[in-house]
Formats: structure tokens, sequence, C-alpha cells
């Protein structure tokens, strides 16, 4: 699991209810690729072979929630789809990025020390994820 932090990390969902720009407040966000791998071993063989399956991911964010209102956490709500575009070291040239096509496991919200409140939110995979850099 990737874990990401920094001052210019930027991470936008882009959903069907609008898009949500979750860079200013951020406190970190990780990028989990996965898969499956599977025997395929046939016959006689002396020792098993196997194959990529499966590919998955998980994206996670972390942050203080700023805003009033519901608006976030409609966007956010569990089983909104749209992608993320999640950039650890800013929108400079030549710095990565992934688009990432997520399902939201909704918004979790937490009322932590002297009148902070924190969000995070869990996505998962729904399709083949997007790796690039700044141009």
């Amino acid at each position: 699991m990737a874990e990401f932090y920094g001052a210019n990390l930027q991470f936008t969902f882009n959903g069907t209810g609008g898009t949500a720009d979750l860079s200013e407040y951020q406190r970190g966000a990780s990028f989990s690729p996965s898969g499956k791998i599977d025997v395929n071993t046939t016959g006689p063989a002396g020792a098993e072979t196997r194959q990529v399956g499966v590919k998955d991911f998980t994206v996670t964010y972390k942050g203080l929630w700023q805003t009033t209102g519901t608006a976030i956490e409609a966007l956010l709500k569990f089983g909104s789809s749209g992608t993320v575009y999640l950039a650890p070291e800013g929108t400079a040239t030549g710095a990565r990025y992934y688009t990432l096509p997520v399902i939201s496991q909704g918004p979790q919200v937490n009322l932590a020390y002297d009148g902070l409140t924190e969000l995070s939110v869990s996505f998962v995979g729904n399709g083949t994820p997007t790796y690039g850099q700044n141009a």
C-alpha cells in the first residue's frame, strides 16, 4: 500500500452528483493495487506455474472537513460511482498522477479534538487505473 502525505497532494472525486476537490484539507491518501495469482498447472508437471488473474485496488482519503451542509456527504455516499484523481506530488510538470475509477464506501465523520471534524472515505476499484505524469 502506498500512503501519500504532503502539502502538494491533490485529491479530487468526480462523481455523477458533481466534483469535490478534497485537496486543501487533506491529511493523507493511500492507493493499494492488488491482484489474484492463479495456478494454471496442468498434467504431470513437476512444478506449479502461475498467471496473473483479476487485478483490483482500493483508495482511501483522510482529511479535515471544513464545509457546512450535506453536499460532500451526498456526493460521497455509499455506492456512488466516480473517478478519483490522485496526484501525490501535486500538479507540477513531471509529477505522477493516478486516475482511478471507483465506488465509494461512504464517508466516515469523526468529531475530533477542539472542534475539528475529520472526514475519511474508502473507495473500491471499478475498472482499470490510469498512471500518468503531468505535462
